[in-house]
């Protein structure tokens, strides 16, 4: 152990702690009684980052997300791309195939409306994602873009946040070749200069891989390990990790990196006989992916880095969003 690690160890749990991408996941809670319980059609909802409603033989998974007014205001086509991009990693994370999309759009004027309609159109193309409808507000006082997914899930999935076991493996499956957008620190964007085809033989992979997973979601907002509590909260687990383990692009500062969003990333568990397995199918993909920790009984997420050990977040007593 050196000073130095225990130091930035304890930056790491003050900063992740008080992040932003994290604390405003606590009033999810207030929309719990919102949620259908796990019934009739409904196969799984709560905590998943979409839910999964049997129809016929097929198994569709619905998702929503809405980008922050902030960002929607600054870089109203990023917003738009985002809008887009969001749902699509839902979908990758719980092993469905994007279908289609709906929209609702406050915009003040037209110039923002038709930027926040360029970056959709532009993320569409590249996901493969047809936009069949959605809602308009062409006079609203403020700028506001959300977008709601439909997706199918194959034969082996869905794959859910509420299955992790103690023991099993955590993997984080991330791109590591990109950038941080211009004036947005934490937005990791390694999808905007992919062409359809790479995009598409990317998610492909994606799709196979993932499937090997026994529970995972998405990197979004929270950053890698904000993600990681949400998963275990979900599945009531704890965690030991190795920070030095997580993959990280040459050059990019440990704190940032924990913290972004990433454009193309994805935690989750898996079996120790299913390792080998995922590294095959993830070959040519272009994606960086390591085994970081362990699944544990507790309910606490331990971070390590170097002889140094940290209390992150305690379960048992902390709520990340309160759903569980």
């Amino acid at each position: 152990m050196t000073d130095s690690d225990a130091i930035l160890l304890k930056r790491i749990v003050s900063e992740v702690r008080s992040y932003r991408g994290i604390r405003r996941k606590s009033d999810i809670v207030a929309l719990s009684s919102l949620i259908a319980g796990n019934s009739g059609r409904v196969i799984a909802a709560k905590g998943e980052d979409g839910a999964v409603l049997s129809m016929g033989g097929s198994k569709l998974v619905f998702a929503a997300d809405g980008i922050m007014e902030d960002l929607v205001d600054r870089y109203p086509k990023w917003a738009g791309y985002c809008s887009v991009l969001v749902n699509v990693n839902d979908m990758l994370a719980m092993c469905a195939e994007p279908i289609a999309a709906v929209n609702v759009i406050s915009a003040k004027d037209r110039k923002t409306l038709a930027k926040i309609v360029s970056g959709m159109n532009e993320a569409c193309a590249k996901f493969d994602v047809q936009m069949v409808g959605g809602h308009l507000h062409p006079d609203a006082s403020h700028n506001e873009v959300s977008v709601s997914m439909i997706g199918e899930a194959g034969s082996e999935g869905p794959l859910l946040s509420t299955t992790a076991k103690p023991g099993e493996n955590i993997i984080v499956i991330c791109d590591c070749k990109g950038g941080f957008t211009p004036g947005l620190p934490y937005s990791w964007d390694c999808t905007s200069d992919k062409s359809k085809k790479e995009m598409k033989a990317v998610m492909a992979k994606l799709l196979a891989s993932l499937q090997n997973l026994s529970s995972g979601k998405d990197i979004s907002n929270p950053g890698i390990l904000g993600t990681l509590a949400m998963l275990l909260e979900s599945s009531g687990t704890g965690a030991d990790i190795d920070i030095a383990k997580i993959p990280i692009p040459k050059g990019v500062d440990l704190l940032q990196w924990l913290k972004a969003y990433q454009g193309l990333g994805f935690i989750g568990t898996i079996k120790e006989s299913k390792i080998k397995v995922i590294s095959a199918e993830l070959k040519g993909s272009g994606m960086s992916f390591a085994v970081i920790g362990k699944v544990t009984k507790s309910k606490k997420l331990i971070i390590r880095l170097g002889g140094s050990e940290r209390l992150l977040f305690d379960l048992a007593s902390e709520k990340i969003t309160g759903l569980f």
